[in-house]
């Protein structure tokens, strides 16, 4: 039984994971004008995502059930999460034929058999309805309704003192931060110095633009943290030095691209392209 327990809930995951985010074929479209009434500000609750959390418990928990022999509780749990995804299949009528209420119904009565082999199979249909809407509408889901847009967030630049949009004061940090490159592969060490000033000032500003969604000095930290300060204060020391180094400079040019700007880029920089093409288009 423990093996095919094991089975059924590598099949839960791979049907509810979004296993197919990857596919060349992928078309991430912007998710249904409908969807909106489910998620802040019209509504106070994000009702969707915790609609999905409510499927996702009382389905698994009819494998954790079935695993401990309490068979009391998985029919429960299979009852609930009938009546759970029949909830879901109303909230977002342009998104209908994703749900099978006769797949779910069989299934739940399959459990009734205390049959985990019977149980495992009637799983199978259930678990491609909610894959395959997955597949299809989870990156746009999350894009819209998880990741706040830059867009409309103004920062004033400690340089010029200007309040510019978020993405024009991105380019004004990578602009300065290719100064400070540039000029020391030149051999222009004074303008590289100015050039290394600016761009620490655009970049450390960040702080305080982070803290418009992240809350917390430890989630701060990691994008504009202790390793990228320290990087350029050697930065620093050896552009004021007679002879600057090249190995210490790049090295420490690594630690900023790869600690700092690359990290955040690969948490943050795919959402924003999608929201920015939606918004294009």
């Amino acid at each position: 039984m423990n093996r095919l327990f094991q089975w059924t809930l590598f099949l839960l995951v791979l049907c509810l994971a979004p296993s197919g985010l990857f596919a060349k074929d992928l078309v991430v479209k912007p998710p249904p004008a409908s969807m909106d009434k489910l998620y802040p500000p019209v509504s106070k609750e994000p009702k969707w995502i915790q609609q999905m959390h409510k499927m996702s418990g009382t389905f698994g928990g009819v494998f954790v059930n079935m695993k401990e022999g309490d068979w009391e509780n998985a029919e429960k749990k299979a009852q609930a999460f009938v009546g759970a995804y029949e909830e879901a299949s109303k909230m977002i009528p342009e998104w209908k034929d994703y749900f099978d209420l006769k797949a779910v119904k069989e299934f739940a009565a399959t459990v009734k058999s205390h049959d985990p082999a019977k149980i495992g199979k009637a799983s199978g249909p259930v678990g491609k309805t909610c894959g395959k809407c997955h597949k299809e509408q989870y990156v746009a889901v999350w894009t819209r309704y998880h990741w706040p847009p830059v867009g409309n967030i103004k920062i004033t630049d400690p340089v010029t003192e200007e309040e510019v949009k978020y993405g024009k004061f991105m380019h004004q940090i990578s602009g300065a931060f290719k100064g400070v490159t540039v000029n020391f592969g030149e051999g222009q060490y004074d303008r590289s110095a100015k050039a290394l000033r600016e761009f620490k000032s655009r970049y450390m500003e960040l702080k305080s633009t982070c803290s418009k969604c992240h809350t917390t000095d430890a989630v701060k930290q990691f994008f504009v943290g202790q390793p990228v300060a320290d990087a350029m204060d050697n930065l620093a020391k050896e552009l004021s030095a007679p002879k600057p180094n090249p190995g210490n400079f790049w090295k420490n040019v690594g630690i900023i691209g790869k600690t700092g700007c690359k990290q955040c880029h690969l948490t943050h920089r795919a959402w924003a392209i999608i929201q920015e093409v939606w918004e294009e288009k």
